[in-house]
This record gives C-alpha cells, structure tokens and sequence, in this order.
C-alpha cells in the first residue's frame, strides 16, 4: 500500500469534512442527526482549524485524502491555507443552518458550546493539533503515526518544545494516556455529562 504525504491546498477541503464526517463522533456537539445539517456544522469547525492552522498535511492512496494532520504554532509566519476564505465559507454554512429547525438546533448548540467553554479553566497554548484523523477503512498502515511525527518534526523546527491537543472520551484517547502525552485538564461535555473532554500536552525531544 503506497500512500503519499503532501501539504494540503484548499482544494481538499471538502475531503478533510468528508474525514470528519464519517469518522467522528459529532454527539459531542449537537444532539442533531440531519446529515446536511452535519455537514454544515463540520464545515464550521473545520474552516475554523484551517483559518488558525500553520500546518496541514494529508495523506493520499489513490486518489482518495484518507488522513489528515491539522495543527498551529502561534510564531509560524504564515498560515497552512493563505488563499482559503474561511469567513465566507462559516458565513455560508450558517446560512444554509438558519434554514431549517435543525440546522438552528446546532447553532444553538454551538452556542451552548462556546458559553461552557468559556466556564472552562482557561488554558491557552501556543502551538496545538487540533484535528486529527485516519478514515477508518485505512487504518494499520502506520498513516496516522507518519502524519503525527511529521507534525512534530514542523514543530520542532519552529523551535517548538511542548505542544497541546483536546480529544473525548468517545474517541480512542487511551492512545495519548500510553504514549507519552501528560493529562492536564477533563471537563464534561456540555451536551452529556457521561462524555468527558481532555486536554493533554506532549513534550518534544
């Protein structure tokens, strides 16, 4: 199995929220389940990853983004996507979610979000993954492993010594308890209290 690494352009876009879509579990944002309205609501967390992010990398086996990599480092000169409108593409989203009584639901949940984040012990980090995902049909190939030390080497070269990422109870976050990375902070989600959030920093060599 050959898969290619490369730098992301705005044109995987919609790749990267087809990833997030099939392969995470959005309960821990909305109690919704319209796939459109879904969609909508990846596309704004996403454009908001991709607005902030220094670095996205994908993975690619046959012309297919089966992984993804995204992360920033506040001292990076430049962002990952310097041409992406991600203003006009949350602009749109929203649009489309005003629409529909689901598609208000979720902005009332990411509401609801904001405001129990905002109660949250405030952590802020300078450099962050913040997405990570290997769709679940290219699993054990070493895919997620290759883009996480890529990541890692950028950092380091950004002279980078710790970096942060916030995973959940339903994603496979035992990973990070036994691979090095320390546990800082767990909260409850806001939507259901048996979900916890984590948030764990790794230091790098």
């Amino acid at each position: 199995m050959t898969v290619q690494y490369r730098c992301a352009t705005k044109n995987d876009f919609a790749a990267i929220v087809d990833l997030f879509i099939n392969n995470m579990n959005l309960s821990v944002f909305t109690t919704v389940t319209d796939p459109c309205a879904l969609r909508q609501l990846a596309i704004i967390f996403l454009a908001k990853d991709c607005h902030r992010a220094s670095f996205i990398q994908v993975a690619e086996y046959d012309s297919v983004v089966c992984g993804v990599i995204i992360g920033v480092t506040k001292d990076a000169p430049q962002t990952a996507l310097p041409c992406f409108d991600s203003d006009s593409v949350i602009r749109q989203a929203k649009a489309k979610l005003r629409l529909s009584g689901q598609g208000r639901q979720i902005l009332t949940d990411l509401q609801a979000k904001e405001a129990a984040r905002a109660q949250q012990k405030d952590m802020d980090f300078d450099s962050e993954l913040q997405f990570f995902c290997v769709d679940q049909n290219y699993r054990r190939h070493r895919i997620g492993a290759v883009l996480m030390q890529a990541f890692e080497n950028y950092l380091i070269t950004q002279g980078v010594t710790t970096y942060a990422l916030h995973t959940d109870t339903l994603c496979t976050y035992q990973y990070y308890d036994n691979n090095g990375y320390q546990r800082v902070n767990q909260y409850p989600n806001h939507l259901n209290a048996q979900i916890e959030h984590h948030t764990y920093i790794k230091a790098l060599s």
